[in-house]
């Protein structure tokens, strides 16, 4: 853990008891690619948000390696647009996530959704797989990755450590969903 990853959580750890919307940077070169939302979980190494879109609704749940993360605003006036189009709207979170204690909580994402046979995309450095967790341990996850039609899995197994964000209950998780529940005529 970096002194960032430290502070990250401390601060994210504030956000969670104030109920505070929270924008984390997570691409340094682009400074208009963040993820906003309230935190659900976080634990020293993870954070997990309920996400909310750009323009104002609840877009599943995404988990966030800490290292991953370059800046975390909150209270901003982004920030507050956003709190105050969900409340104009009387939105409610969609989906919930239940963490054991101590668990890694990838692990936790892709235990839930494994259970709740659905799709979870999970970003490893530069390679964004999408699909249907197969089978998961303490150390590994393995899923049946989708292709650009949610077609044809193809088994691939990545180590909990070196996955960097994960997501489900998102409009692009839920398009892969359906795509894969409706097979293409051969």
């Amino acid at each position: 853990m970096t002194m960032n990853d430290g502070f990250f959580h401390y601060q994210l750890s504030l956000y969670e008891k104030m109920n505070v919307l929270a924008s984390l940077f997570v691409d340094p070169e682009n400074p208009d690619d963040f993820i906003a939302g309230y935190i659900a979980h976080i634990n020293p190494r993870q954070v997990v948000l309920n996400t909310v879109s750009p323009v104002g609704h609840y877009d599943g749940m995404m988990g966030v390696r800490l290292t991953e993360v370059s800046t975390v605003l909150g209270e901003d006036e982004y920030s507050e647009r956003l709190r105050r189009l969900l409340l104009l709207r009387g939105e409610q979170p969609r989906e919930s996530l239940d963490v054991a204690p101590e668990e890694d909580l990838f692990h936790a994402m892709c235990r839930k959704v494994q259970g709740e046979d659905r799709v979870i995309t999970l970003w490893c450095g530069e390679n964004e797989h999408m699909g249907k967790v197969i089978s998961l341990d303490d150390m590994r996850v393995t899923i049946g990755a989708l292709d650009f039609f949610g077609q044809n899995p193809v088994e691939v197994t990545l180590a909990l450590r070196d996955i960097d964000m994960a997501s489900f209950g998102s409009e692009d998780d839920e398009m892969f969903d359906l795509l894969s529940e409706n097979r293409l005529p051969e």
